[in-house]
């Protein structure tokens, strides 16, 4: 994935500020396969894991320190912009105090039912933060031949 500076920064500030939790957010753009970066729009998310967790425990057992649920509402948006000819691109969210990895917990979130992703051709960036300072940023593509996420090349030009 292709962002600019601008956008990059967007997502680590959303990071920054939800130290020590994690955050997370979407990233739409124009429903086409060559999609320049300059069409994307990154849109901050608010982390409810800790309201979930506090509400049912048993079935949210980890905390937003460890864990993102997004808000359900804010799939409205993509639904909106769908209307516009735009639609889901990526996923972000942050490592607190961890490496940027595609975690065993990320996977379930992004293949619920099985061996498919709920959004197969969405990238996921996954923002590593340490002490409220952005160490590394990665990003994974679902690959169909080994069902599984793989590492891709996260690129920030400087515009």
């Amino acid at each position: 994935m292709k962002l600019s500076k601008k956008q990059s920064n967007l997502i680590f500030s959303h990071a920054k500020s939800n130290y020590p939790d994690e955050c997370c957010g979407l990233i739409v753009g124009p429903n086409n396969i060559d999609c320049e970066y300059e069409n994307l729009e990154i849109v901050l998310c608010c982390n409810i894991q800790n309201k979930m967790h506090e509400l049912d425990p048993e079935t949210y057992p980890r905390t937003a320190r460890t864990a993102f649920l997004i808000e359900p509402k804010e799939f409205l948006r993509i639904e909106n912009s769908t209307k516009e000819g735009k639609i889901l691109k990526g996923i972000f969210h942050s490592h607190p105090d961890e490496e940027s990895y595609f975690s065993d917990e990320d996977k379930s979130a992004a293949v619920p039912f099985g061996d498919i992703p709920t959004f197969p051709n969405v990238e996921h960036i996954v923002v590593s933060i340490f002490e409220n300072e952005i160490k590394e940023t990665k990003v994974f593509l679902w690959d169909k031949t080994s069902k599984n996420f793989v590492q891709g090349i996260f690129e920030v030009v400087d515009r």
